[in-house]
């Protein structure tokens, strides 16, 4: 009996032990149960994590990235066509955005018919035989993706073929300062700086002679207020008095980077080895961390700036000339950046610059495999199977203001004290961009400075 009841009594004491290791939170390994609010964040991750892939499997980005991004920029950077002199080109600024060319691809796919419309498509990253859910898939991503940068409360938000206004304001500890222009609020970015940006994207289709916003009236319009664009069935009914279309696809991006105005001098940036001009060049101490790392093989210097929560750029400044880093890009090199970058202390000198470019589609477009629909045997049945349309004009348009954020000096946070010297990383020479979204890796802009006061 004294056995039974000394083995109850051991029974009982390892249950009420098991009990109060439960209630306090640690299981039988030693690791602690996880708080409701841990769970949460982990069921909040793995939602992002579905979203992703998702949108992965619609856009095929890397396909996307090659052709309207890296593929476009070496055409760029060597083109010899209507150019007398490859070396004065090569000194020139480039400036385009692969997502706006692929809003503009977005929408002449909807409105072209047989092999115009197939080249759009492959562009875009579908394969010939693809399904018509596919195709509707991929387009229906890209306008999820445009609606889904817009953070404005209450904004309808503009799909393809339609205003695509992308209105990502400044992040500043989620407070607005006085000055600033169709104010959202502010998100903060992971890289620990306060940053933000305005992005705004516009494709329009309409007939030659009808009402259309320039691009200087485009860039005058509030952010927050209805672009104007025809519908389709508008622009079915102003055919009847023409058989001409133009294709306008404009792009603006104003980044805000964590840089004190107070801070900003004029420095000299080196266009080559015998010629400077002098800038306003930013500076940002070494007060908190940035992600960043310098790639051997491609002989440069990576740092990236997060603009929001979806934006982020990577800054590419090479160690000399930057031939060996034109000649190192590519989508597996750009995924290479962001899976090693690695968060450390660096002053930063970056110059303050408005760059604007202007291209024609045609021209862009006509080594990626777009071509048919700017010819003369262009088909736009998808408007009219009675009328043979032409696309006579299809301006692509980008500017890009890079300045400093209005937010004044504060409490600094607290580092531990360090007596080495900082590293110092100066964009004080020509160097490279590339704007992408953060959930899909999605090039947005991009392209190289060599001259910041050539406007």
């Amino acid at each position: 009996m004294a056995r039974q009841e000394a083995m109850m009594s051991v029974v009982y004491s390892f249950t009420v032990l098991a009990l109060l290791a439960l209630l306090t939170g640690f299981i039988a390994d030693g690791s602690v149960a996880p708080k409701p609010e841990k769970l949460f964040l982990r069921k909040d991750q793995e939602v992002k994590q579905q979203q992703q892939q998702q949108q992965q499997q619609q856009l095929n980005t890397s396909a996307l990235n090659t052709a309207l991004a890296f593929d476009l920029y070496r055409d760029l950077a060597t083109r010899t066509t209507a150019e007398p002199d490859v070396q004065q080109q090569q000194q020139h600024n480039i400036l385009f955005s692969p997502w706006g060319l692929a809003s503009a691809l977005g929408l002449l796919s909807q409105v072209s018919g047989s092999e115009s419309r197939s080249q759009a498509l492959k562009t875009l990253g579908l394969a010939a035989n693809s399904t018509e859910q596919s195709v509707e898939a991929t387009i229906s991503s890209l306008t999820d993706l445009q609606r889904s940068l817009t953070l404005q409360e209450g904004r309808s938000g503009g799909g393809i073929g339609a205003t695509a206004g992308v209105e990502l304001e400044r992040a500043n500890a989620g407070n607005r300062t006085e000055g600033d222009d169709g104010a959202v609020g502010g998100t903060g970015s992971e890289d620990g700086v306060c940053a933000g940006g305005q992005l705004r994207v516009w494709s329009s289709l309409h007939v030659d002679g009808k009402p259309s916003i320039d691009y200087d009236s485009f860039l005058s319009r509030h952010p927050g207020a209805s672009a104007f664009n025809v519908s389709f069935e508008t622009l079915k009914k102003d055919l009847q008095a023409s058989d001409k279309l133009i294709l306008n696809n404009y792009v603006y991006f104003k980044g805000r980077q964590p840089f004190n105005q107070r801070h900003t001098v004029p420095r000299s940036f080196q266009l080559n080895a015998t010629t400077s001009v002098e800038v306003a060049m930013m500076f940002r101490d070494d007060s908190s961390e940035v992600m960043m790392l310098y790639d051997t093989n491609c002989s440069a210097t990576v740092v990236r700036l997060a603009h929001s929560k979806r934006l982020a750029s990577l800054l590419l400044l090479p160690k000399a000339e930057l031939q060996p880093l034109e000649d190192c890009l590519s989508d597996s090199r750009m995924s290479f950046w962001l899976r090693n970058l690695k968060p450390g202390r660096a002053e930063i000198r970056f110059p303050k610059f408005q760059l604007r470019k202007s291209y024609s589609l045609e021209k862009l477009l006509r080594n990626s495999g777009v071509s048919s629909v700017f010819s003369d045997s262009a088909d736009f049945s998808g408007l009219s199977s009675k009328k043979k349309l032409q696309l006579i004009k299809a301006p692509h348009v980008v500017t890009l203001e890079v300045e400093e954020s209005k937010s004044v000096d504060g409490a600094r946070p607290d580092i531990m004290l360090d007596f080495s010297v900082p590293q110092r990383i100066t964009f004080d020479r020509p160097f490279m961009l590339i704007m992408y979204e953060v959930l899909t890796g999605l090039v947005l802009i991009m392209g190289r400075v060599i001259d910041p006061t050539d406007v």
